[in-house]
């Protein structure tokens, strides 16, 4: 199966997109990662007499930025197994309260309120949010109004 130009360019920007969301959405895991890769670079080269008894793999053939993905994969794989675990919302922090609620040694009806809670601070936030977009739509007509008259 050969791929057309195009199509190449579409997934090759889409693999691009995921690996920025992936690496900007946990800027501790990909910096933890990129420290992590590295000191497995030193580590090869400290043990390198001892890694040559392994022969199904050459570590000291692996160039020093060839550590560095497998540093930013190992320590980006709790956020690779949570989005296949979790039922995700989309908002992390909810998802992190409906996990919390869950792992929660509560009772039912304790479980059914503290959903409760929560469903009242979302509808809160999202008010919060409709009305302080009204009001910037209201600021921007009277700056458009001002701009308009000399």
């Amino acid at each position: 199966m050969s791929m057309t130009i195009d199509q190449i360019d579409r997934l090759t920007s889409a693999i691009s997109r995921g690996f920025d969301i992936l690496l900007m959405k946990y800027p501790t895991r990909t910096g933890l990662g990129l420290v992590f890769g590295s000191c497995l670079t030193v580590a090869v080269q400290l043990f390198e007499p001892g890694l040559r008894a392994i022969n199904f793999m050459n570590f000291k053939a692996v160039p020093w930025y060839g550590w560095l993905p497998i540093g930013l994969f190992t320590m980006h794989i709790p956020t690779v197994i949570a989005t296949f675990r979790q039922k995700s919302i989309g908002n992390d922090p909810i998802d992190q309260a409906m996990e919390l609620i869950e792992r929660g040694n509560f009772s039912p009806t304790e479980k059914r309120r503290q959903y409760r809670l929560l469903v009242e601070k979302v509808a809160n936030a999202a008010a919060l949010k409709q009305e302080f977009q009204r009001e910037l739509k209201s600021i921007e007509k009277s700056l458009a109004a001002e701009g308009e008259t000399p």
